[in-house]
This record gives structure tokens, sequence and C-alpha cells, in this order.
């Protein structure tokens, strides 16, 4: 009986979250379906309740989905979008953004060191 239930578990383990939802709502529909047609009356909602609810509904909807596409506003966000795609399609290796990275690092580096050379040549600074 355990290893049907390890099987089981292993079988349903690669579903995707989507097909859950999916599959809850049919049964939600089954059930609403089941319980009018035998003269019940299983959601007791007026239509204020309901239009609230829908209304509600769209707008957590709509900040998930925000929020699931991560949408890029700033052109920054919307570069390192681009360098994405660009990975993605093959265009570009992990290795040559990680070097362009690098490079720059490193030409930040010299020009910071160069300023504090500057700074200290012409003696606008302070020293302890």
């Amino acid at each position: 009986m355990k290893e049907k239930f390890i099987k089981i578990a292993d079988a349903l383990s690669g579903v995707s979250v989507s097909t859950w939802v999916v599959l809850a709502t049919i049964l939600l529909a089954v059930t609403n379906a089941i319980l009018t047609a035998t003269g019940h009356n299983p959601i007791e909602v007026s239509d204020d309740q309901l239009f609230q609810l829908v209304s509600w509904a769209l707008v957590f909807a709509s900040i998930g989905y925000g929020i699931w596409k991560n949408m890029s506003i700033t052109k920054s966000a919307q570069t390192a979008d681009e360098v994405l795609r660009l990975l993605k399609q093959g265009l570009v290796t992990v290795a040559e953004v990680q070097q362009y990275v690098q490079q720059v690092k490193e030409k930040q580096n010299t020009s910071a060191d160069q300023s504090a050379e500057t700074v200290k040549n012409t003696g606008n600074y302070k020293t302890e």
C-alpha cells in the first residue's frame, strides 16, 4: 500500500501548478453544477458581492502577473532583458558576458585609481 502511494506521489510530482489550478477549477465547477441541479444553492452571493469579488480578483491577478513577468521599466532592466535574450538564443555565451563585466570592473578600478592619484598630486586631500 505504501509503495502505491509513493508511486502516485512520484507521478504527480511533475504536474505543473497551472494544471492543478485548472483541475481545482473544474472540480469546483462540477460540484457547483451538481449542487445547483439538485436544488441546493452552494454559493449564495448577491450581484454586488460578486462584482466586488471579481474586481478584487482582477486587481490581485494583475498585480501577480506584473510581479511574475518582472516588468522591465528602466533602461538598465531592458538592457539586462536583451542580454538574457541573447544568451537564450545562443548569440553570446555566459563566458563572454562575464569577460565583459570583468573588463568594465577593471576599467572602473583603473579610473578610480587615476582619480585618487590626481587628487593626491594636486594636494586636494586631507592627511591624518
